[in-house]
């Protein structure tokens, strides 16, 4: 029976992907997800293409003057000729390729090459060398040199190269030993050196094709993983403030606890929403009110404050948590946020025109400062990070009271940026389980 090779996981703990999945050690990947693999292994290999061809170039191109040190008499024209016309050509060929956009030829180019050049060898060595020890060393040479792109050839490309270059060299040994009546007890190392290469290479190829097929699948696993978990980011930002997704991602949970803060809140509503809705169609409604709210969060996570409730057309928000920010910047951040707002309501207005808004809508805002009880609330199964206290059914009250199109302040709110925006009174109002009235401010345009 076959056994899935699955990078030595646990399939019933973790189990792979079907197109990463091999049926048996030889198995390949289902069609598509092979010739990516295919792709992804050139890639791999080709810097060592690139590191085997520099030095062979190096070593063919010196060969005809080595071989001139070594030999007694005349250099014969054919090593000049195996080394500079075959060999050389072939290698600067291979490594040139590696730089194309054809380099997914570089493994049949380099087979191709191998073969090539190890039937060059054994001719040039045994037709001009004429100890058969000189042209066995040379021999043991060349097939040891196949042993490192081998083991990163595949498996069953590495035993067809290996049977043909091992039989060639054998046919040229034993013509060698037959001319010149070698004795075998100089013959028989090489003959074992043959049968060492035939056994030792194809174990080492397959061996090295396992540890690179376990290694793509572990690289594809990651990748998804990641893309996995960038969705998921994403996912949670919907439902969770970036700030608060921030630190539960960076392994800060203070935004669990509740803690006691003191914060300035924000309430917007646009004005006659219900009613208008009444009479919109449900997908247009919907997309209206996800262009609305969409561009509410951005505004006010720009200018630092945390989004933490919808209910329908309202926003509230929080200035001051989880990020730290001295009161009089949070009443000025949510104070900019609030003209942003009533600025950009007119030039929104006109995109909804087509899906049945007939007027350019207006919001109420009312800001408060003071302290709640901020921090995850809610059951183990779902939970929201808000702000809970009086203070919030405060700034609640207060833009109920708002006029449409204007922004009213908390008198709290109102002492923090009193010296910088200027103001005037607009009244009180009674909210419950407070005993005495709230005191409002209008914050007033300054003419440039």
């Amino acid at each position: 029976m076959d056994v899935a090779v699955t990078a030595d996981r646990d399939d019933s703990a973790d189990p792979l992907p079907e197109d990463l999945r091999r049926p048996g050690l030889l198995g390949r990947f289902p069609a598509q997800t092979e010739q990516r693999y295919q792709v992804w292994f050139v890639d791999q290999v080709k810097p060592l293409f690139r590191i085997v061809c520099v030095p062979s170039l190096v070593a063919w191109l010196a060969m005809p003057y080595l071989v001139d040190a070594w030999v007694d008499g005349p250099v014969d024209d054919g090593i000049f000729i195996a080394a500079w016309v075959i060999a050389v050509p072939l290698l600067a060929a291979l490594l040139a390729l590696s730089y194309t956009d054809l380099r997914a030829l570089q493994v049949p180019a380099g087979c191709i090459c191998i073969i090539v050049i190890a039937v060059v060898s054994f001719y040039g060595f045994y037709a001009f060398l004429a100890v058969p020890l000189e042209a066995g060393l040379l021999g043991t040479i060349i097939w040891l040199s196949t042993v490192v792109p081998f083991v990163h050839t595949p498996f069953r490309l590495t035993c067809f190269l290996v049977l043909v270059i091992t039989g060639v060299g054998t046919a040229f040994l034993i013509a060698s030993v037959r001319e010149l009546d070698t004795p075998s007890d100089q013959t028989w190392p090489y003959f074992a050196l043959i049968l060492t290469v035939v056994v030792t290479v194809p174990l080492m190829s397959l061996v090295g094709e396992q540890a690179l097929r376990k290694r793509y699948v572990d690289e594809q696993v990651i990748a998804r993983q990641q893309i996995e978990l960038v969705a998921s980011r994403a996912l949670i930002r919907r439902y969770a403030p970036p700030s608060v997704a921030d630190r539960l991602e960076h392994g800060d949970h203070t935004v669990d606890a509740a803690q006691r803060r003191r914060v300035t809140i924000f309430f917007a509503d646009v004005v006659g929403f219900t009613t208008l809705a009444d009479r919109l169609d449900p997908e247009a409604l919907a997309e209206i009110m996800n262009d609305y709210l969409g561009s509410v969060a951005d505004i006010v996570e720009r200018r630092g404050g945390t989004l933490n409730e919808f209910a329908g057309d309202g926003v509230m928000a929080i200035f001051g948590a989880p990020e730290e920010m001295e009161p009089s910047v949070q009443v000025a951040a949510a104070l900019a946020a609030a003209r942003e707002l009533q600025a950009s309501l007119p030039a929104w207005s006109p995109r909804w025109y087509p899906l049945g808004i007939d007027q350019d809508l207006k919001a109420r805002i009312g800001i408060n400062t003071g302290v709640l009880s901020i921090g995850t609330f809610g059951s183990a199964v779902r939970a929201t990070y808000t702000g809970i206290g009086l203070q919030t059914n405060i700034a609640a009250r207060i833009q109920a009271q708002c006029p449409p199109g204007s922004v009213l302040l908390s008198k709290t709110s109102w002492h923090l940026v009193s010296d910088t925006v200027p103001c005037r009174p607009r009244g009180e109002v009674e909210v419950k389980g407070i005993h005495y009235p709230i005191a409002m401010y209008e914050p007033v345009a300054v003419a440039s």
